[in-house]
């Protein structure tokens, strides 16, 4: 098996990029869709993969479409200094300050917290991130070897655990189809739902980081060209889409059928702890924390290796594994605070960032058709950001400007979480009118 892995690269490449991509979240979020959907599934889940798995897949493919060296090349093509601030908060928002501790604060409350009493729980914790940073750095130490340690070895193991769950419930289900609750009662609003669940996971933001790691790995198995490139970046990045929509199908049956045994649940999580232990019994524990702990290690790892790298690029007096063990030792006393406190501080960067993540995904595939001219970047990014940071002041400080309110609710097309796309649109067609205008003075 390692031996037909290794010879056809790509193959591994996409296995290591599945599993960075598959966290704890990609397990809680489908199984929760699947309670709630019931017997309007296969219409939302339809929605969440289009979110959720498609728009990932295309930013992994546009860091190899783009010719961008990297994501720091690419957000600069609408100006030097939205590139390295957007570059940087992002990499710093995935990275240190929320997605590395969350994959150690999430093992930890998913797959061990139970066997620990309440006044065990903060030690407990602390030794456990202890553990999971530690093996974090040493897997990310060597990224040229990140395709043999995940592609290779953890990510099958991943999957085989994944698989005896699946199996169980397939031979097994817990029940039928339920109804679906309010928000699925309709093919429409199941549908819109789970496109919001899979724009939720929030992975678009890592793609364009992943994409990185991705194209780095198969330069180093040989390919030199930029069609060469994008070729084996393609089939990589399929192959992870691909494993993704099925691990999503068959875990939100799982939610779908558990209604009538475990009531509806909270929240995924309560699904997953539930399902194992029907099945299972006490081992179910033990194979939720495998499940988990291989999910959330090599994203984890994924993450300190891109970040790191960026960091070098950055300021390359300090080496990368200088910036691996800050990383993670940084990580480390985050995840103390706990997965609530993590999730709550993020939530108004990501707000923030993920309209512009989404907005240079699109310019990017989009740059040959306006000519990669640098004012429909500028114009698209900047009315982007200026919802955005709307958006984001509103949502934390609750301060709001009720004219400015009303035009978003009562005049413009698309509203909600979605809202921003009326000034990417804007934007786009105000940079093309520019472009025609002033070409001699502002395309440079």
């Amino acid at each position: 098996m390692l031996k037909f892995l290794k010879k056809n690269s790509y193959i591994s490449i996409g296995l290591m990029l599945f599993a960075l991509f598959f966290g704890a979240g990609n397990l809680i979020f489908p199984a929760f869709l699947g309670q709630n959907a019931g017997s309007n599934l296969p219409v939302a889940m339809t929605g969440f993969i289009i979110m959720g798995v498609g728009l990932p897949l295309l930013g992994v493919l546009v860091m190899g479409y783009s010719g961008a060296v990297d994501l720091l090349e690419l957000s600069s093509r609408a100006g030097k200094v939205f590139g390295v601030t957007f570059t940087t908060l992002l990499y710093l928002t995935i990275g240190p300050f929320f997605a590395i501790p969350r994959t150690g604060t999430t093992t930890y409350e998913l797959g061990l917290s139970s066997f620990f009493p309440e006044s065990s729980q903060t030690v407990a914790q602390a030794v456990f991130l202890a553990i999971f940073m530690g093996l974090t750095l040493w897997l990310s130490i060597s990224p040229n070897k990140l395709v043999d340690r995940i592609g290779t070895v953890i990510t099958p193991v991943l999957l085989l655990s994944m698989v005896i769950l699946i199996i169980a419930s397939l031979v097994n289900p817990m029940g039928s189809a339920q109804a679906p609750t309010e928000v699925y009662s309709t093919s429409s609003t199941a549908f819109t739902s789970g496109l919001m669940e899979g724009y939720n996971t929030m992975d678009a933001l890592a793609s364009l980081v992943f994409g990185i790691i991705v194209i780095n790995a198969v330069k180093l198995y040989g390919a030199k060209t930029k069609g060469e490139i994008f070729k084996n970046t393609t089939k990589a990045a399929v192959i992870a889409a691909i494993l993704l929509a099925l691990v999503y199908v068959f875990i939100s049956n799982i939610g779908m059928t558990s209604v009538s045994v475990l009531g509806l649940q909270k929240t995924g999580a309560g699904v997953l702890t539930g399902a194992t232990t029907y099945y299972f019994g006490s081992v179910g524990k033990i194979l939720l924390f495998v499940i988990v702990f291989l999910a959330c290690l090599t994203t984890s790892v994924g993450l300190v290796t891109a970040c790191s790298t960026y960091f070098v690029r950055l300021y390359n007096k300090i080496s990368y594994k200088a910036y691996a063990v800050g990383l993670t030792v940084f990580s480390f006393a985050v995840g103390n605070y706990g997965l609530a406190a993590i999730i709550k501080g993020a939530v108004p960067v990501l707000v923030l960032l993920y309209p512009l993540t989404v907005v240079l995904i699109l310019l990017g595939f989009l740059n040959n058709l306006f000519g990669g001219k640098k004012v429909v970047y500028v114009t698209t990014v900047t009315l982007t950001a200026l919802y955005s940071l709307y958006a984001t002041i509103t949502s934390t400080l609750g301060v709001s400007v009720a004219a400015i309110d009303n035009i978003l609710v009562k005049v413009l097309p698309l509203q909600g979480d979605f809202a921003w796309i009326n000034f990417a649109v804007v934007g786009v067609v105000l940079g093309l009118v520019l472009s025609l205008k002033f070409k001699k003075t502002i395309n440079d």
